[in-house]
């Protein structure tokens, strides 16, 4: 009988430490772009990367809803390649703890600029970054380079 309250007591952590959220780990979806608050037509150029598939929204400024919403079909599979590469280019440590803030944007609202974000089931967490480079911080520079070349080379719509 020992046996068996021993052989329960030692597998009763390794039973109850499994949950749903390890066999499902939440993934970030990553979100780019770049928008203009005082403009005609499409202000916003947003996209989201999931699962490995692009999406490009279907707004035309943020003024529409407060939350972006995506068109439900992916663009082309060519195009993957280039929101990965940005993904894995991402400043990690120097952005992550500055989560949910402006950056060199003192004039987002006249000016617009670029939006940057993480989504998953527990929220999003974003940056927006402002359009002057000389404002931009070194640690984010190459980053930013990159996600404006990106942009110019994605669809817009």
């Amino acid at each position: 009988m020992k046996r068996i309250a021993l052989f329960f007591l030692l597998i009763l952590p390794l039973v109850s430490s499994c949950s749903k959220e390890d066999e499902e780990p939440a993934v970030d979806a990553f979100i780019f772009g770049s928008w203009n608050f005082f403009c005609e037509g499409n202000c916003i150029q947003i996209y989201k990367y999931n699962q490995g598939k692009l999406f490009i929204d279907n707004m035309n400024s943020f003024r529409e809803a407060p939350v972006i919403t995506y068109k439900t079909t992916p663009l082309n599979a060519q195009f993957n390649a280039k929101a990965e590469a940005l993904r894995e280019a991402f400043p990690e440590s120097y952005l992550r703890p500055l989560g949910n803030t402006l950056v060199a944007c003192p004039n987002c609202i006249e000016e617009g600029g670029y939006y940057i974000a993480f989504e998953n089931q527990t929220g999003v967490l974003w940056w927006q970054v402002g359009r002057e480079p000389a404002l931009w911080p070194a640690e984010i520079k190459p980053f930013m380079e990159l996600l404006i070349k990106t942009i110019g080379e994605l669809p817009a719509e």
